[in-house]
């Protein structure tokens, strides 16, 4: 039989999965969460359901309810999302500063789920400063090959499995957003406010192509 359809609700003291049409009953293996529950979301794919608490995120199979992953390290996480796949979740928190008064890499992006020795913490594939909550997620393409962030003047593209290393640039004076194409081609537009209007699409061969 076909897993039903589903819907996930948040209030400020819970979370609930439900499967909808035909059976419209509460998911059997969810667990409500309990405490403050800041923010929840789907992957893409409809494979993984995550929502972050005081306690940390907590990712589980959405089509049975049972936790993938726990992650108490992120206990202040107000943004979550899933590349398209689901492979990667990233996390957004509060800008903040450290001890030395310097900003703080509030922007960390997870594999999902992965196999760690026995008291191991999990730990970011990458981590960013991102002060505005507005468009504060990673662009991924369809196949998660690549992923792309906004920074002052350029976009920069990273290959997915690696976050340290800047693996392309488009630099336009004035960005102040941008978009990945869906689907398998892979074009991106950006946009520069108030003193032009500039949308252009790179074909693949120019910020994907092989060397």
């Amino acid at each position: 039989m076909a897993q039903p359809l589903q819907f996930a609700y948040r209030t400020q003291k819970a979370i609930g999965v439900v499967d909808a049409a035909p059976v419209y009953e509460p998911l059997p293996g969810f667990v409500q969460p309990e405490g403050n529950l800041r923010c929840c979301v789907y992957s893409p794919c409809g494979r993984y359901f995550a929502y972050a608490t005081n306690d940390g995120v907590t990712v589980i199979d959405a089509s049975v309810g049972h936790v993938l992953a726990s992650m108490p390290e992120i206990a202040t996480a107000f943004e979550l999302a899933f590349s398209p796949k689901g492979t990667y979740l990233s996390t957004w928190e509060r800008p903040a500063k450290d001890e030395n008064g310097d900003a703080t890499k509030n922007l960390k992006i997870w594999r999902t789920i992965e196999e760690l020795p026995e008291g191991a913490e999990k730990q970011p594939l990458g981590k960013f400063v991102q002060k505005s909550q507005s468009g504060w997620n990673l662009q991924y393409t369809a196949d998660e090959r690549f992923c792309a962030r906004l920074v002052t003047n350029e976009v920069q593209f990273f290959e997915s499995h690696d976050l340290v290393t800047v693996w392309n640039k488009l630099r336009v004076e004035g960005v102040s957003n941008f978009a990945v194409a869906p689907g398998q081609n892979q074009n991106v537009a950006v946009f520069v406010p108030e003193r032009k209007v500039c949308l252009e699409a790179q074909r693949s061969s120019t910020l994907f192509g092989q060397c």
